[in-house]
Formats: structure tokens, C-alpha cells, sequence
């Protein structure tokens, strides 16, 4: 749930910044915008960790570490969403309500999303005195899938993107765009039907290859596969953050920084970190 409402609020990120409307926003609801693109790329990024490790660090077992590990990505993902939602009140807010009311909206809203996410849980604490399972081998058909589902998680975010990636291509705005700008957009385009081609390629597989059957070797295929789609998804989010952020702060330097620190950091976070944990195969 967290990484769909993270993929709709990322396509209105990406696609208000061509919007006929942007040009009139105020520069503090500018700034917003830049800070709810950057930060919803970082909640995307904490809650696509958790299936990252599981690839490479579990070999795809279900095992407690690796539900503790998915646990905290996803609460530490939910501080970001809850500052988009309301950055992105305010954004659409101030100009049908004013600067004052729609800052007051945009916190009450951060707010009441802290309160639920964070204080219901705490405050509805539960004993943890079950005792967990010792790990073992998760069975095949399992594996393949949580594998499969892994990748519809997703999936729909690469082919939101790339949606939105086409529509942004008819736009005045993106006509007025400098050549580096499009380029870039145009690569990122690439880079999202790479991915969702990649993603789509294990269901195929096990139909056209394995015709359904669970076989250890269509669970490594596709394991590989949809490890290796992070990598043009990865690009493909950069590639379009650097093009908002451009056109929203308006200087390059910036824009090529923040988008390539970005990328860095989901690199790290989705291969680097998971191999470094992980062990040699027994």
C-alpha cells in the first residue's frame, strides 16, 4: 500500500512542473515542490530496500531478519510520505486559499499522518513476547511467489512513470525545454520501458518456459531479472527528478547534484548494502 500511494504522488510530482499552472505558483510553493520530489524518491527507495534484500541477502527465504529489516524500511519510509502529502497541500492549496491557510492544511495534514501512522501504533502497543520461528527454507512455490510479487509491486510505478514520461512529450512546456533537458527526459524514457520490459519478463517466462510449474531454476531467472530492472528504474527516477528539479529551482548545478545523490543512495541501498550482507550460498 505504501509504495502505490508512493508511485501516485511521485507521478504528480514529476508531472506538475509542466502544468500551465506551475509558472504562476509562488517561489515557497516552488520550494515545496522540489523538497516533495526529492523526498517521495527517498520513500520509494526505503520501501523498494526491503524486496532488494530479499533478493540478494535471503535468496528470496522469508526469514526474521529480513522481516525486521522490511518493518523498519517501511516505518522509516512513512517520515518522508507524510511531509509530501503536506508539502503537496500547500502546493495546491495557496492559490485557491492563501499562503496562511494553506500552511495551516499542509502541517495539519503532516501532522494527522505522523499521529496515524506513528502514534496509533505506539499507542495501541502490543507485548512483543512471540516467539518467532527459527528460519529455515522457504518452500519453492513461495519463494517464486513473493518473487513474482516483488515485481508487480513495482511494476505499476514504471508504467506510471512512463506514462506520464509520454504525455509530458506533447506539452508546450516541454517544447520550451533546453536540448540537455530533453535528451535527458528522453533517456529516462528509455530507461522506464527497459524496466517495465525486464519486469514483465519473469510471468512470461513461467508461462512460456516453465508453463507454470515451480522450478528452482525459473526462481533464479527471475529473481536475476527482477533485480536487474532496479538498475534502469533507478535512472529512469534520477533522469526525470533532474528534469523537475531544473526546471523547478532552475540551475542545473543543483538539479545534476540532488538527482545524482539520489541515484547514489538508491544504489547503494538496493545493491550495495544487500551484497554486502550477503553470505555465501551453504
Amino acid at each position: 500500500m505504501q509504495m502505490l500511494g508512493s508511485q501516485v504522488l511521485f507521478g504528480f510530482q514529476m508531472q506538475v512542473a509542466f502544468l500551465p499552472g506551475f509558472d504562476k505558483l509562488s517561489s515557497t510553493a516552488k520550494a515545496a515542490e522540489a523538497v516533495a520530489a526529492v523526498l517521495i524518491v527517498a520513500a520509494m527507495g526505503l520501501v523498494i530496500g526491503g524486496p532488494a534484500q530479499h533478493r540478494l541477502v535471503e535468496r528470496g527465504n522469508a526469514t526474521n531478519r529480513i522481516l525486521r529489516v522490511s518493518s523498519l524500511l517501511a516505518d522509516t519510509a512513512l517520515a518522508p510520505l507524510a511531509i509530501v502529502l503536506g508539502c503537496d497541500i500547500f502546493v495546491v492549496g495557496e492559490r485557491f486559499w492563501g499562503t496562511r491557510l494553506a500552511l495551516a492544511a499542509s502541517v495539519t495534514t503532516a501532522i494527522l499522518a505522523v499521529l496515524l501512522w506513528y502514534g496509533l501504533g505506539n499507542f495501541l502497543h502490543h507485548p512483543k513476547d512471540t516467539v518467532m520461528p527459527d528460519d529455515k527454507t522457504t518452500d519453492l512455490h513461495d519463494r517464486i511467489e513473493q518473487m513474482l510479487t516483488e515485481a508487480r509491486v513495482v511494476l505499476p510505478g514504471a508504467q506510471a512513470m512512463l506514462g506520464f514520461q509520454f504525455v509530458v512529450t506533447l506539452s508546450e512546456t516541454f517544447q520550451r525545454l533546453s536540448t540537455t533537458d530533453q535528451t535527458v527526459h528522453f533517456l529516462a524514457l528509455g530507461a522506464s520501458a527497459l524496466a517495465i520490459i525486464v519486469l514483465i519478463a519473469p510471468a512470461a517466462v513461467h508461462r512460456l518456459t516453465f508453463n507454470g510449474q515451480d522450478v528452482e531454476r525459473f526462481h533464479r531467472i527471475g529473481s536475476a531479472l527482477v533485480t536487474i530492472a532496479m538498475v534502469p528504474v533507478g535512472l529512469a527516477i534520477a533522469g526525470d527528478l533532474f528534469v523537475v528539479l531544473n526546471r523547478v529551482l532552475g540551475n542545473v548545478t543543483a538539479a545534476l547534484s540532488i538527482a545524482g545523490a539520489l541515484l547514489l543512495g538508491l544504489l547503494v541501498l538496493w545493491y550495495v548494502v544487500p551484497l554486502a550482507l550477503r553470505k555465501p550460498a551453504p
